[in-house]
């Protein structure tokens, strides 16, 4: 924009030097029009008679004339000259205001200015200095809130870790069975400590999108019955099966089998600890075109219609028991968001009466 305006003044000094010049000439032409016709009035003629016998009519009318044109033409610059000094002088305002984080002034219009478009360009200006300090806000208080968030829900084991670890220090258990009892509520307190860290470490790296995504080529059904197998315990022990449907035994995509083995173990896990009154969980795959769509389906309890537009933020629950049941931090769902949206790709959810349906859609092809 300051080469802009650097264009703009220089262009409008060159004009407004063009145009006093004219003008001064032309006033100056009038005037020695009117004196001409107006040389027979007695009040001009005396005029003009006493202008003649001076000593300054030795010289010619000539270098009056000119005189006449410079000093008309100095006017008429400084005049227009003031107009646009008194334009620069708000727009140097407007601009001051905006640095001071004042975005409700209005800017008005100037037919030179609005022409060359730094009008337009100071209301763009304004419109993305006042985005970027409410996003700044957001991003702010987001983080407060993940701090807030995170202390509590880290605050809540360790507590219990140094509770047990307390009455083990202290010797106040009664035998080896009571000990062990409270070395094994410590050693699982840890480890979902450890789970919560380490899922608060993966979800910032993902939310700062400072994540590799390493493509190669594989056989997405392959990795579906290979994630599948490594459930097998916790399916037997939540009395569930788990079904792979597709109508092509290949579906190749290029994508990060690693990352993508993420996404299905946080959907997977979920469908068998919220989704275990419907006894199984079916995985259906789908080509769409350039796209393959799976489909996560569990026939567990609906899904609070209230929780659904929030079910991918950071840190929200619908329940708080569930997060009590599942030892999470309730980041699974938004890593798993931010993972299948570094693959360009798209993730939603359906729930009703009958079925939850997390659709993970992803292009076969980078």
């Amino acid at each position: 924009m300051n080469r802009k305006l650097g264009r703009v003044i220089f262009v409008y000094m060159i004009l407004s030097f063009g145009v006093s010049l004219i003008l001064a000439v032309f006033i100056t032409l009038l005037l020695l029009q009117m004196a001409y016709l107006f040389k027979d009035m007695p009040l001009f003629s005396n005029i003009i008679e006493s202008f003649r016998e001076s000593v300054l009519y030795s010289f010619g009318i000539v270098p009056y004339v000119f005189l006449s044109i410079f000093v008309l033409m100095l006017v008429c610059f400084l005049i227009f000259n003031f107009i646009i000094l008194a334009r620069l002088n708000q727009i140097s305002a407007v601009i001051g205001k905006l640095a001071n984080g004042h975005f409700d002034i209005e800017i008005k219009q100037s037919r030179v200015l609005k022409a060359s478009g730094i009008i337009d360009d100071l209301n763009e200006m304004k419109e993305q200095l006042s985005l970027r300090i409410e996003e700044e806000k957001r991003a702010v208080q987001s983080k407060n809130e993940l701090v807030t968030n995170v202390s509590h829900d880290l605050r809540t084991p360790l507590t219990s870790i140094i509770g047990y670890l307390g009455l083990i220090q202290n010797d106040q258990y009664k035998d080896e069975v009571e000990l062990r009892y409270y070395v094994d509520i410590a050693y699982e307190k840890s480890i979902r400590l450890n789970r919560m860290v380490n899922d608060l470490f993966e979800f910032t790296k993902v939310n700062n999108k400072d994540v590799m995504i390493n493509y190669q080529s594989f056989n997405l059904i392959e990795l579906l019955k290979q994630l599948s197998a490594q459930f097998f315990l916790e399916l037997k022990q939540a009395n569930m099966e788990i079904f792979i449907h597709h109508e092509d035994e290949g579906v190749n995509i290029d994508a990060d089998p690693d990352k993508l083995m993420r996404v299905f173990e946080n959907l997977i896990s979920n469908a068998i600890k919220y989704g275990s009154n419907g006894n199984k969980i079916d995985i259906i795959v789908v080509k769409k075109e350039e796209q393959v769509v799976v489909h996560v389906k569990n026939y567990g309890e609906k899904i609070p219609s209230n929780v659904l537009p929030h079910i991918f933020d950071r840190l929200y629950r619908g329940e708080k028991s569930r997060s009590d049941q599942t030892g999470g931090a309730g980041l699974g769902l938004a890593i798993a968001k931010g993972i299948v949206e570094l693959h360009h790709g798209k993730i939603s959810v359906i729930s009703n009466e009958m079925e939850t349906d997390f659709q993970v859609e992803l292009p076969m092809t980078t």
